[in-house]
This record gives structure tokens, sequence and C-alpha cells, in this order.
């Protein structure tokens, strides 16, 4: 990139661009002072034009330097922008409109590349299911394939840190379109002051969460199944109506990596044209939400962790918007960084063709709870062998230390961390390898099957993948929660019966990690991961409105038998 010649570049802000309803949208536009035709790239987000995203991406002058109009807008209802903010609902058609108001642009060629990531992954994916003209590749990163399982829900759970503190980030906002900057202060306490308030229930009416500013929350726990109000945003069923490249960005860390994992495999698969289904790349290094680093949580990853993604992403707009020859086609079309050996690794396909999807089966002898029990993990299958029995008590929830959640660190779980404070509870059970006398690469979707009772009639059963460490400690690498209502798929839930043994298989979650020789792989079972993930009350419910007097204790038996083979299901590949 230093051999480029960097353009002069002057700003204009303010600039208002009109939707099809009338309603004026403001943007920052950054334009090459010289004399010329340029491509255009636009970044809609809902978190202030004149910031950009900064936090992870470079500044919009920076792409414009490299000879690009960038404009920079702010969504309906956010910032200078006018109209009402309801997330979601009208970034179709204003991604589309905003498209056009592009191409009139003073100097801009017609050609339009999109990008940004998280929320501005969704004004991006939305609009690009028009096909509107002129778009000619976009960078949905860090951001899922619809916006209910892998954003608001997963497999039934309320993302609760995530959602409570991203709608209270969002009130701050709402306050001054109100016209209340007097409320302001308060509104920024209740962002730091619900962190400490995710025990409050119901969780319907929230106390640092005022209905007033944050309607979107209470709108979103109206719909806890995967309805109507949902499927409309669904990217996944539009694939065949888009016909842009794109370049996928994700974390293994970060709450949307699944559904950025879909939206590769999907467009790569079933995008319009066959320009767009070749022209798909996967890129996931191994971060959290935002910034992007070396060092996160308890880790460092090491040099070839470090954020290259704004290079990465010129190569991509010179290629498709100015037609250049820079071989970034010609790159295998995923590259992911691997953990534990911590470097790149490029491939043709995902998963990876050597893949060897086995079976590593839990074991006990009845009393797997906690570090201190008998929990044995291996690919030998079960013979006869007893349960495990533990209890799951709502208002003394596993905590969550680390994992996938949204958007800082300081706010809500978030990167690797040791788990052993976690693995010390009995409610917890435990099942590890011996020491790995070989190293062993999990690169893959990671799945699980697990055979399970209850007392309750719908409760909640969590899986987490962790790397043990010769010196004991257990760092995370995947996790997931499975709501036993939502066994089937979160269309129609319906309760189970009470002591009755149920198979669970969920998506634990992809990752892509080298577990080193000497180290053991470890699998915890619970039923909570809290505040990750809303606790359940053991009791089957359609709304999400149950306060502190109706969760009751719950009995679990976890099952490990012949009959009932519970498992982790690793994708290895050889150790490279």
């Amino acid at each position: 990139m230093s051999d480029k010649k960097l353009h002069e570049i002057e700003v204009e802000t303010g600039v208002a661009m009109k939707m099809r309803d009338g309603v004026e949208l403001s943007a920052d536009v950054y334009t090459p002072k010289e004399d010329g035709d340029y491509p255009v790239l636009l970044l809609r987000l809902p978190y202030d034009k004149t910031v950009a995203e900064f936090q992870s991406l470079m500044h919009p002058e920076w792409y414009a330097r490299h000879g690009y109009i960038v404009v920079s807008q702010d969504v309906r209802g956010r910032g200078a922008s006018g109209g009402d903010f309801r997330p979601f609902h009208d970034e179709t058609n204003d991604g589309v409109d905003t498209i056009k108001a592009c191409q009139k642009l003073k100097k801009a060629n017609g050609k339009i590349g999109m990008y940004g990531f998280s929320y501005p992954g969704q004004t991006q994916l939305l609009p690009a299911a028009k096909r509107p003209k002129g778009l000619a590749a976009m960078v949905p990163a860090f951001t899922s394939d619809g916006v209910y399982d892998d954003w608001t829900f997963k497999n039934g759970a309320l993302h609760q840190a995530f959602i409570q503190s991203w709608s209270s980030y969002l009130a701050i906002n709402e306050v001054f379109r109100k016209g209340k900057p007097n409320e302001v202060r308060g509104i920024i306490q209740n962002l730091t002051g619900v962190c400490g308030a995710h025990d409050h229930l119901p969780l319907t009416n929230h106390p640092n969460l005022p209905k007033k500013y944050n309607s979107f929350y209470y709108e979103w726990l109206k719909h806890p199944t995967y309805d109507a109000y949902w499927k409309k945003w669904q990217t996944s069923n539009r694939y065949g109506e888009i016909d842009a490249p794109a370049l996928h960005i994700g974390g293994w860390y970060d709450i949307f990596v699944e559904g950025t994992i879909r939206n590769y495999l999907g467009l790569r698969d079933g995008a319009k044209t066959e320009e767009a289904r070749k022209g798909q790349k996967l890129v996931v290094g191994p971060w959290y939400h935002m910034p992007w680093t070396q060092a996160m949580g308890e880790m460092d990853f090491g040099r070839e962790a470090r954020n290259h993604t704004d290079d990465l992403m010129m190569r991509w707009f010179d290629h498709w918007l100015r037609g250049e020859d820079n071989g970034i086609m010609e790159d295998p079309p995923v590259s992911v960084f691997v953990m534990g050996a911590n470097k790149w690794r490029q491939a043709d396909q995902w998963p990876l063709k050597a893949t060897k999807f086995t079976n590593f089966y839990m074991h006990s002898g009845g009393r797997a709870n906690s570090l201190n029990g008998d929990g044995r993990l291996n690919r030998k299958e079960p013979g006869d062998e007893p349960h495990d029995i533990y209890v799951h008590d709502p208002h003394y929830p596993v905590q969550s230390m680390g994992g996938r959640s949204c958007c800082i660190a300081a706010l809500t779980p978030m990167g690797p961390q040791d788990q052993r404070p976690v693995e010390t509870r009995n409610d917890v059970l435990v099942f590890t390898t011996a020491p790995l006398a070989q190293d062993v690469a999990v690169i893959g979707p990671v799945d699980a099957v697990l055979y399970a009772s209850s007392t309750a009639d719908d409760t909640d059963f969590t899986v987490k993948l962790v790397d043990v460490y010769p010196d004991g400690q257990a760092y995370n690498v995947v996790d997931a929660i499975q709501r036993a209502s939502h066994r089937d798929g979160s269309e129609r839930p319906t309760a189970i019966k009470p002591n009755e043994i149920y198979e669970y298989k969920f998506r634990v979650g992809s990752t892509a990690i080298r577990f080193s020789k000497g180290h053991r792989i470890r699998v915890e079972v619970a039923s909570s991961n809290f505040p990750t993930f809303d606790r359940h009350l053991n009791k089957f419910r359609k709304k999400m409105d149950g306060g502190y007097y109706d969760g009751f204790v719950a009995t679990q038996r976890f099952f490990h038998d012949s009959e009932h083979p519970s498992r982790i299901v690793l994708p290895l590949v050889p150790a490279a």
C-alpha cells in the first residue's frame, strides 16, 4: 500500500440525501481533490458518521486518500439524520436510496462498494438483496445472516448481556433526539448500571432500560420465537437475490461469527450469478467484536494476529471497483487464524478438505461434578455407565467468564479467560482427556449431542470447549446454549416432559485451534452461562415476563451410556 499515490482530500459534512419517503439522511463525504472519476465506498451506521467505526477500521479519509470517494452516513433516526430510528426496519430501502444518491455525487464513476462491521454489516446485506444498480462489492464484517438466532437469541436463549448493554447504548442518542438533554447523564449511567443489574426480573420491565428510550428492546422481547417479525430480515432466505461479491470478516470470539460463516457459505453456493458465487472470501481472526488486536482477554496471540483488514479491504475494492489485477482472487478463498499455533492458514473450502469429524465421548463413574469429579473425555464409545446429577438454581447461575458476546469487553463477557473459577462448581460437569501425546488441530464446526432429563418442563443445557494447559489453566475456546423447548427449532417451541430423556443436538460453534502436545481437551456441561445468556427459570413460558417467584430449582440428569452416547464432535485436521 505504501507505493500507491495518495490523494489530497476535501471533506463536505452534513450532506443531505433524500429517501423515497422524503426523510433526509445526513452524510460526510470525503473526495479526492484531483480531477477525475472515482468509485464510492459507503458506510451506513447508527453510531455517528464522524466516528465511522474508527474503533477497528481506519478513518474514512484514509480510504479516500487511496482514490475513493468515501461516504459515511448516519442511518435514519440517528446522529444528524432525520426520521425515527427503528433498528433494521428501514435499512433495505434506505440503503438502496443512498446507493442511488452516491452515484450522483460529483466525481463519482457509478461503482459503489459498501463496508462496515456489526450493524453496518446489515446495512450492506439487506439492500444487497435488492441488487441496486452500481453495487459492485461489499465487506460485511462481524455480522450475521439475520437478527434472530446468533444476534438476539441463541437456540432460544436471549443474548442478555449484549442485548441489554447495546440497547442502553443506543438509548443515549434517543435522549438527545427527544429533546431531554437533562436526562442524558442518567441514561449514560444506565449503560454501566445495566451490567450490575442483569439479575433483574422480569426482563420485560427493566429499571435501566426505560421504555421511552428503549422501545426497540421491548419490541424484541415480544418476539421470543422465530416468527414473521424476524424472518423479513433473514439474509439466508435471500442469498439467491444477491449478486455482489463479498469479503466476509469475522472473529473466533465474536458473537456473530457463526452468521458470518453462514453468509460466506450461503453466498458461495447460492448467490444469483456465477461471478458473485466465485467472488466470496472468508477471513476469520482470533478477535472479539472490537477492537481487533493480538491481545484479548487473558491471551496474546502474537504479532500475526494484528489487524490487517484495512489493507485487505483496499485490495478487495481495488480489484472489484477498479479492475486491478492485484492477485486477491488468486488467493485461497478461506483464511483462518489457528489459535495455539498462532498463525494463519489458508484453504480452498470450509470446512477444510481433510477434516475428519471425530466423536469424543463423555464418561464418568456418576460424579463428573466439578474439577473434583471423575469426568473423562475420549474416543471410546461408552458402555454401561451411571448418569451424572446436578441441580440448576436460576437464582445461583453459572457465571460467564469470557466467551462470545458484544460489544465492549468492559461491559460484556468476551474473549479467552481461565475457566477454573466456574469449574469448581458442582453444577458444572467437567470431562477432560488425558494429556495429548501430539498436537491436535481442531478447525471447523464443533457440534454437541447430549442426552439429558430434567424435573422441569423446560430448561437450558450449555456446552463449552476448553483448552487445558499443563499447569492447569483452562481457556474457553467456544461455547453455546440450547433451550430445551427449542430443541426442534425456534418457530414453535414445545415443553419437555419432566424426567424424560431427550436428545439435544446443536452447534457449539466454529473455531480454529491447535491443542498442543501435553495440553488436554475439556468439555463443560451445565445449565446456565449468565449473563451472556438469560438464565432459565425452569418453567415453559410463551412470554419472557417471568419474575423472581416464577423460578424454581430443577434436577438435571446427564446420560452417557451405550444407549445415550453423549459426545462432542470435533473437526480434526492435520496439525500443520
